[in-house]
């Protein structure tokens, strides 16, 4: 909470009384190292989410949305262009960035984890094209996407574009990030 200024203990930007409190310095920049994308496509009035099954690891035969890392200099939207394209051969027709992110533990690392969440409308007509990461994909009503992906986190991601993105409105146009995706596809 944000204290007001000039309060007991409360330091103002500059040292001035009456200036903007200095807040929240104790909380870290979180950079996402990790990113998710949800794809989705529209058939009519139906709407289908992608999953795909990882084909190796330890997590062999898990189905889950697109995910990977950001690698090198790029950002939370070149990762997601570039991981959702490796992985699928796909280029969407829209992009949104989702208002939360995914968080979770690697236990090997001994680290906690931020994934970038994107929701990211392909083409109906759009074929899969695997990458070597995965064995299959498949285009499923949210209902059997949500069965279909392991961890409960995945399935919040599912709510969240249907929440944030197919309910359409101010709440859809808000984190439409399509015209920043296009540099970096």
């Amino acid at each position: 909470p944000h204290a007001a200024p000039g309060a007991p203990g409360v330091r103002s930007a500059g040292g001035r009384d009456g200036a903007q409190p200095v807040c929240c310095a104790a909380v870290p920049d979180l950079k996402p190292t990790k990113i998710e994308v949800y794809a989705f496509r529209r058939r009519g009035r139906r709407v289908e989410f992608l999953c795909l099954k990882r084909a190796r690891g330890r997590l062999a035969g898990v189905w889950q949305p697109a995910t990977g890392s950001r690698e090198g200099g790029g950002g939370a939207h070149a990762g997601a262009a570039r991981e959702f394209f490796e992985e699928t051969g796909l280029r969407p027709r829209r992009w949104w960035a989702l208002e939360g992110v995914g968080l979770y533990f690697d236990a090997p690392a001994g680290r906690a984890r931020v994934m970038a969440m994107f929701a990211a409308e392909v083409r109906a007509g759009d074929r899969v094209k695997l990458s070597r990461e995965h064995t299959d994909s498949a285009f499923l009503a949210p209902a059997a996407a949500g069965r279909r992906l392991l961890w409960e986190a995945q399935r919040r991601g599912l709510e969240s574009v249907r929440g944030e993105v197919l309910r359409g409105g101010a709440v859809a146009r808000a984190p439409d990030v399509t015209r920043e995706m296009k540099d970096h596809s």
